[in-house]
């Protein structure tokens, strides 16, 4: 039951009705600007939303953006983790409209004892993920799986400056990564 009655059943009483707000003229205010003289440091910006399981990827993508300033960045760089009843042949995927890259964290492992199988996670090396990301950033220049693909994506992943133990001195030296597509 309405606690209020009027002869309208839509229309509130005077009482109950609210009142326009009153239009002021608003005064011109004069602001002084500021002027601060700064150093400008040359900082790269990475406009890329990256999963919080990935967020370390973040440092090798403002690496290989500063060496190569002509490098296109995707808009979304997210994880996954496949089902265990699941077997997956692909470490990544990349949608090239929406500048979505999908990066596979963990792999199937499956151990047999006896008669009895397992199936488990087992995570994927860092190395592992960063050529994949370095194939998939490819992809966004390259869509096709050719060697202008493959040899900018071996660009890319020499840019995030990856190192290895030198086989010829003992491993006293360190030579660049090898990329293996």
């Amino acid at each position: 039951m309405p606690k209020y009655r009027s002869r309208h059943p839509t229309k509130r009483p005077q009482s109950l009705r609210r009142s326009p707000r009153r239009q002021t003229a608003r005064q011109p205010t004069t602001r002084r600007r500021l002027v601060v003289e700064s150093i400008r440091v040359p900082t790269i910006r990475v406009p890329t939303i990256i999963s919080t399981k990935l967020k370390w990827i973040e440092k090798y993508l403002r690496r290989a953006k500063k060496q190569m300033p002509s490098l296109m960045l995707p808009r979304q760089i997210r994880s996954y983790r496949p089902p265990v009843n699941r077997e997956m042949h692909v470490l990544g995927t990349c949608a090239v409209e929406t500048r979505v890259i999908t990066l596979c964290t963990h792999r199937i492992v499956v151990s047999r004892s006896g008669a009895r199988t397992r199936r488990r996670h087992a995570v994927l090396a860092q190395r592992q993920i960063l050529m994949t990301l370095a194939h998939e950033l490819a992809h966004l220049r390259y869509e096709f799986h050719d060697f202008e693909q493959e040899s900018y994506a071996r660009t890319i992943f020499r840019a995030f400056g990856l190192k290895d133990k030198c086989p010829h001195c003992a491993g006293t030296g360190s030579i660049p990564a090898r990329y293996l597509n």
